[in-house]
């Protein structure tokens, strides 16, 4: 994943954690930020290197093995004194190929040795079997690698959506701040036409209310900028990092610029791309990987052996050797190993060929799921574009009511609770207008994230997936 540059990171983070200072935050520095500097996330990004290990343990079953040792002697009644060592090797082969060979020498002085090569012809013999853990190994590398981008997309949604909650917390109360200074006029304006006897003093109920009102409102509103303000700070500080660090915010909702994809386009993307649907297609393909090799572990075992060795005695250590060789002798046959019953290598394949059954069913489970979630994001990303566009309209209906209402009540045809009215109204639309705004940028992240495009799409760029070795 890109990282925020370390100049750049310490820039950003230490102006927002400077307590008298604040600083505006970009929506992709904070997404840059979060990246940097959570700890899940970098908990995460461990676990495809845990697999990549996995996967050289399960190749180290095939590495050679050589043991040695030595010793001496000592004369007893029936021993004479001396010493000497041994040593064997052994290798083995995902052919299902092993080779042995030993020697030994020193004693008596005697030495002897003997070499010994196996073919397994049946069980063990079949590559793909005997290959079935290293792969599942690199399949299980490879789905670390897509439970990783699902987990940073995620964590970029929730970035973005915490973001976007905190500018809708600020342009609330601002709004508020707004209407409580309107709210303020019309009662002083009220309070003059009750003096000179233009309205009755009971007219004055109403805009004092409504001031009451958006007091309450202004101050829920700051409550809510508090909570949005430390729910952004949690997502994108380092832990142990000033939560009391104000922070201003540079990007503001745009407008629509034009209709969203087609529909298959986001269908073909999130077939491709969503990290969710990789994952199972690879735990498909490592439980058909199971099942060859319990199919394997059903044939009796049935190896073919060549074994070549020979033990000989002198009186020189150097002649030791020359007489084992003229020693030498060469075997070779077969040997069968067959299990009565076979019951529980039978019971193995069984549960393996349901479970890779399962596993099927619940991949197309999975495909119709991913299938729905898209269309209805696309759906909603489409009704969420035109509450931009209504929203925005009805607010100015509502100011143009408020205005025409306020001016029959300076004419003496309209009266207070009438003007307070289209006072609430035109709130009302002023603050559905930025739910929308913000509401529109949710609706098309939720959609890129459900199409496993987020990302990219946030300007985050992805490193290419690493082979497993």
């Amino acid at each position: 994943m890109s990282r925020l540059p370390a100049a750049a990171a310490l820039l950003v983070c230490s102006a927002l954690t400077a307590a008298a200072q604040s600083t505006e935050l970009s929506l992709r520095e904070a997404v840059l930020l979060a990246l940097e500097y959570n700890p899940s996330l970098k908990a995460q990004r461990l676990v495809p290197e845990i697999q990549r290990a996995a996967v050289n343990e399960e190749l180290g079953l095939l590495d050679p093995l050589i043991t040695a040792g030595a010793g001496n002697t000592w004369p007893t009644a029936s021993l004479t004194a001396g010493s000497g060592l041994e040593a064997d090797l052994s290798l083995s082969f995902a052919t299902g190929t092993s080779i042995s060979a030993s020697l030994a020498a020193g004693w008596e002085p005697a030495a002897a040795y003997d070499v010994q090569v196996t073919q397994a012809l049946l069980a063990g013999g079949r590559l793909g079997a005997n290959l079935a853990r290293v792969r599942q190994a690199r399949l299980d590398v490879l789905a670390s690698e897509h439970e990783l981008r699902g987990f940073t997309e995620s964590l970029v949604a929730g970035v973005q959506q915490a973001y976007w909650e905190h500018y809708l917390a600020l342009r609330q109360r601002e709004i508020f701040r707004e209407s409580l200074a309107l709210a303020e006029r019309q009662l002083e304006e009220a309070g003059i036409r009750a003096q000179v006897g233009q309205i009755a003093p009971i007219e004055l109920a109403a805009p004092r209310a409504e001031v009451v009102s958006r007091r309450e409102a202004l101050r829920e509103g700051e409550q809510r900028v508090e909570i949005t303000r430390l729910a952004l700070l949690q997502r994108i500080l380092s832990p142990g990092a000033d939560l009391d660090a104000p922070v201003r915010l540079a990007d503001s909702p745009a407008r629509p610029s034009g209709p969203l994809d087609e529909l298959s386009r986001h269908l073909t993307l999130a077939s491709s791309r969503r990290p969710e649907l990789l994952q199972a297609r690879l735990e498909l393909e490592r439980g058909e990987l199971e099942v060859t090799r319990t199919r394997n572990g059903l044939l009796p075992r049935l190896d073919a052996f060549v074994a070549l060795g020979g033990t000989g005695y002198a009186s020189a250590f150097q002649d030791t050797f020359s007489a084992a060789a003229e020693a030498s002798s060469l075997r070779a046959g077969f040997s069968l190993e067959l299990a009565l019953g076979n019951r529980a290598p039978k019971a193995r394949a069984e549960r393996t060929r349901l479970s890779h059954a399962q596993a099927e069913e619940s991949l197309r489970a999975l495909e119709r799921s991913v299938e729905v979630d898209v269309r209805t994001a696309w759906l909603e990303a489409g009704f969420a574009a035109e509450r931009v566009s209504s929203s925005a309209e009805l607010r100015g209906l509502q100011e143009q009511t408020l205005a025409a209402e306020t001016e029959k009540f300076r004419a003496g045809t309209s009266t207070t609770f009438l003007v307070a009215q289209a006072q609430r109204e035109l709130l009302a639309s002023q603050l559905a207008e930025a739910q929308a705004a913000v509401g529109y940028l949710l609706a098309v992240a939720a959609l890129y994230r459900l199409e496993g495009t987020l990302l990219e799409r946030s300007g985050v760029a992805v490193e290419a997936q690493k082979e497993a070795p």
